[in-house]
């Protein structure tokens, strides 16, 4: 569409273009979740992103990464940290999570208010879900799921926020053992001292929050290959560090493409997902 008629902007209406860059800001905002084993390069992945940055980080493993004395050229050094400590699980009360979840959520809202900010970093995001939930319940287990529908919708709420934003926003998560229903031989549940008995699948799935879809338009999964040598010790095969794409709402036959080693980073993401959108409207 052409101009849009002043009649129709004074209710709000924007252009295509303008929808994308929330605020009147002159860049694209973008809302990517990722997950992954431990040390398969969540967080350099995120440093990767356009800088100025702030990452909040819930996940302890950041001082291998912020300690590696050769990092990727893509690593952004135009990122500052907010290393956060969160009550010890069995040893705090409710009320401490209560008060850490909110000192924790209003720290992040700050920073989507940083107008030189362009990407917000959660490293550890599953880890933030299960704070929120302590911080609901008092614990994690055996929550009734319909008493789940007041903090599922604060979850929305908070992502909302974040996609509000226009920045960019990367949230990392962990993995976690997929388990399914046991059937017998005529498709009926397994049932032993009244419950229905569950197994490994042999996969693995996201921690977190359930509904990855929403608000998030790029999921990635983080993969590693670790150096591989012969019987006599020599190299045969350097270790590799890929990201393969599980859900792009902007193109679904992208969907299980991986990018590895030199183009596992913001940039190379971007153009292949997005490539008639020029770096600048990045802030590349």
């Amino acid at each position: 569409m052409g101009t849009i008629p002043a009649s129709w902007r004074q209710y709000g209406y924007v252009s295509a273009e303008q929808a994308v860059k929330a605020n009147g800001s002159k860049f694209r905002r973008l809302m990517i979740g990722t997950d992954g084993a431990t040390n398969t390069g969540k967080t350099e992945f995120a440093l990767s992103c356009p800088g100025p940055g702030i990452c909040h980080v819930l996940d302890k493993n950041v001082d291998g990464v912020l300690s590696n004395p050769a990092p990727p050229t893509t690593r952004n050094r135009n990122f500052v940290f907010n290393v956060c400590n969160p009550p010890m699980w069995n040893a705090a009360s409710q009320n401490e999570f209560q008060q850490y979840w909110a000192s924790f959520r209003d720290g992040v809202y700050r920073s989507l208010a940083v107008p030189e900010a362009r990407t917000i970093v959660i490293d550890g995001d599953s880890d933030s879900w299960e704070i929120q939930r302590v911080a609901e319940f008092g614990k994690l287990a055996q929550v009734p799921g319909h008493l789940y529908v007041g903090v599922n919708a604060a979850r929305r709420a908070f992502i909302s926020r974040l996609w509000s934003s226009g920045k960019i926003i990367i949230a990392t998560n962990k993995l976690k053992k997929e388990y399914e229903t046991v059937m017998d031989d005529k498709g009926n549940p397994v049932v032993k001292d009244g419950k229905e008995q569950r197994a490994w699948t042999g996969q693995y799935e996201r921690q977190g929050f359930a509904d990855h879809e929403y608000l998030w338009q790029i999921q990635l999964t983080h993969l590693y290959k670790p150096t591989q040598y012969d019987e006599a010790g020599n190299v045969v095969e350097d270790q590799e560090w890929g990201a393969r794409i599980t859900m792009c709402k902007a193109n679904r036959s992208l969907e299980g493409d991986e990018l590895w080693n030199s183009d596992c980073n913001f940039r190379s993401l971007v153009k292949h997902v997005y490539p008639h959108i020029s770096m600048d409207q990045w802030g590349l």
